[in-house]
């Protein structure tokens, strides 16, 4: 299989799940308000789904270090497919919703982690760009989202489900054809071992600080729209701020292997959290339209800068048959726990102080963030500035 050929199979693996991601996003909560769910029950299933990606991504990151990668998230995808399905016979029943809810959860939590330790191995060894790989994530996420609503502008909300459904039956037909590399010890090998890099402090230090810059994002996913519409903007101006953000998203993903070659991996590491907090805090402060605009522009700082130091962070300190169980730490503790806990804050937070205070509360934490940030990245000789 030539370089080209490998690297569009996993292109199309990132545009295809995040198409389904897209598509899911934006429109749960509507379609379970479609479906008679009453907002508690709303806030409790969209938990589900981010505290599923806590324990999940070890456990299935654990099991692709004995069984390798490939037949994880083969049926991972597979059986995300088949959780949407159930859901169709559902019959807006709340316990069959959370349970089927659950399982889908907990087999779609399986492959993000699981390619993207693929794709940075395929990338170290064809010296390529993980970034410009990544960014077609960042394409499907914008088709969908903007493409699933205009399906249920025609359809209504019985095209939810079978369009998400469709992508993942693509993502399963593209698994099988990705670039895996057999990290599996032989019975003859020792198995490497996580202990010596678990007993290492920075570890720690640099996920509870990627936890807290992804916490301080839950104000946005789950308010910003509100909080902007009531600052003036219509519907259709903030739903361009939000495909601005992820445009900024995919600019970065293109050229952001540079500014880590060039720049080394805690420098923007540290400068996607000083970012992170002057963007809440300006839209806490400034929320005008010119000024909205201009830290929409943060995004390509606030995720995609965070985002792709973390996989070349994790990449390094986590070699050969660990990357796996690396990227699912990460993806459990970073994305996991602190979107979980992110959402549920921001929730009771808003109740309590309202949208300004809310969001300047989040810039306060992602500036906090990155005081164990430093800890994290302190003389730690993986980080070291190197090609690429």
């Amino acid at each position: 299989m030539g370089i080209e050929r490998e690297g569009g199979w996993l292109a199309a693996f990132y545009f295809i799940y995040f198409c389904a991601l897209g598509a899911f996003m934006p429109y749960w909560g509507p379609w379970l308000h479609d479906q008679g769910q009453t907002p508690l029950a709303i806030g409790i299933l969209t938990a589900a789904v981010q505290f599923s990606k806590v324990l999940a991504p070890n456990l299935w990151g654990w099991l692709a270090h004995f069984w390798g990668s490939r037949p994880i998230v083969m049926l991972g995808t597979l059986l995300t497919a088949a959780g949407f399905l159930a859901l169709e016979f559902s019959a807006g029943n709340f316990i069959a919703i959370l349970l089927i809810t659950l399982a889908f959860s907990f087999f779609w939590a399986a492959t993000l982690p699981l390619v993207d330790a693929t794709t940075m191995d395929w990338a170290q060894r064809r010296s390529a760009s993980y970034g410009r790989i990544r960014l077609w994530g960042s394409l499907g996420f914008i088709a969908l989202s903007l493409g699933m609503g205009v399906l249920i502008s025609i359809w209504g909300m019985q095209a939810f489900l079978p369009g998400i459904l469709l992508f993942l039956v693509l993502a399963w037909w593209v698994s099988r054809h990705l670039p895996y590399v057999s990290q599996v010890p032989s019975s003859t090998q020792a198995r490497p071992r996580m202990t010596p890099v678990l007993r290492d402090l920075r570890l720690w230090f640099f996920l509870l600080a990627g936890l807290l810059e992804q916490a301080s994002h839950g104000v946005y996913y789950a308010f910003y729209s509100i909080y902007a519409e009531a600052h003036g903007l219509s519907s259709t101006s903030v739903g361009l701020l939000w495909g601005f953000a992820v445009l900024c998203e995919v600019a970065f993903f293109w050229w952001g292997d540079r500014f880590i070659r060039r720049l080394g991996i805690p420098l923007v590491f540290t400068a996607s959290f000083v970012l992170t907090a002057l963007r809440w805090g300006v839209i806490a402060w400034w929320p005008g339209l010119l000024w909205i605009i201009l830290v929409q522009s943060l995004h390509a700082a606030s995720y995609a800068a965070f985002h792709l130091a973390a996989i070349h962070w994790i990449a390094e300190r986590f070699p050969g048959a660990l990357r796996a169980r690396g990227m699912a730490l990460y993806a459990s503790m970073v994305y996991g726990l602190g979107g979980g806990i992110g959402a549920l804050a921001a929730g009771w937070s808003w109740a309590q102080w309202g949208g300004q205070w809310t969001f300047a509360a989040a810039g306060l934490l992602a500036f906090f963030a990155s005081v164990f940030l430093i800890k994290g990245l302190q003389a730690s000789p993986a980080l070291e500035k190197k090609t690429i």
